[in-house]
């Protein structure tokens, strides 16, 4: 077979593969494995046999399409592990729903005059530690001096009243807690707010979660428990002790 008739041979091998495997548009196109061996098996058919293909460049090829194979079967086979490991994460964050947590503070909904837990850190011992409240506009409505106090964490009592006393409608509130030393210099301070999971919602991969009105990231929770379920879901109304049952008026027991 002459030099032209090989090389027209190959290029009719190229076309007809190319047609065979073409497919509609917005599909995969990508030529696999068996696409690379039926050229290799054309080109080996239609050779000059006064000057053959190299044997051991051909096997270079094949080992190296069988390696790059078994890398695409071991990335699809991760991104199906990653699909079922993100399904359990989501069936896992539901088991939070009514949960205990202690997320970063800084922002709390008040409601009927009682807000969440309000809970601080100190590295170390303070000899002054003040908090000031705003409203959603900024604007301070209440001081708290709480004096000194040792590391570790503390809760904040707030009754929900403003300077004068009035209590504050509901709504969301901010908060800040500054620290200082003996010697004036400044403490830092880790704010948190405890309240109950109320909600679950996922968006673009991260996980939220609804807590005293606001969605956190899951992330962001550094603390969880269930001290509510434990005091109070066991828990059944006792009944009334007959001492103190309503009697009826004296006129009517005569």
């Amino acid at each position: 077979m002459s030099t032209a008739q090989t090389s027209a041979a190959l290029r009719a091998a190229g076309t007809s593969l190319q047609n065979s495997y073409s497919k509609p548009s917005g599909t995969d196109n990508s030529l696999g494995k068996d696409d690379f061996l039926k050229l290799m098996m054309a080109q080996a058919t239609h050779q000059d046999p006064l000057n053959p293909m190299d044997s051991q460049g051909m096997m270079q090829q094949l080992t190296s399409m069988g390696s790059l194979e078994q890398l695409m079967n071991i990335n699809k086979g991760l991104d199906s592990l990653g699909k079922v490991q993100a399904d359990i994460a989501r069936a896992n964050t539901f088991s939070l729903l009514d949960k205990d947590v202690k997320v970063p503070g800084g922002r709390i909904s008040l409601t009927e005059g009682s807000s969440p837990a309000m809970q601080f850190t100190l590295p170390r011992e303070a000899e002054t530690v003040k908090v000031s409240i705003t409203d959603q506009s900024g604007q301070p409505i209440r001081s708290l001096d709480m004096g000194p106090h040792g590391p570790g964490s503390h809760n904040i009592q707030w009754d929900g009243r403003d300077e004068g006393g009035k209590v504050l409608p509901n709504g969301l509130y901010s908060y800040n807690v500054s620290a200082a030393a003996a010697d004036s210099e400044r403490v830092p301070v880790e704010m948190h707010v405890t309240g109950k999971v109320s909600g679950v919602r996922f968006d673009k991969g991260r996980h939220l979660l609804l807590v005293n009105g606001e969605e956190v990231n899951l992330s962001e929770v550094v603390e969880m428990n269930n001290n509510s379920s434990r005091l109070f879901g066991g828990r059944e109304p006792q009944p009334l002790r007959q001492e103190l049952r309503t009697r009826p008026p004296l006129s009517k027991m005569r």
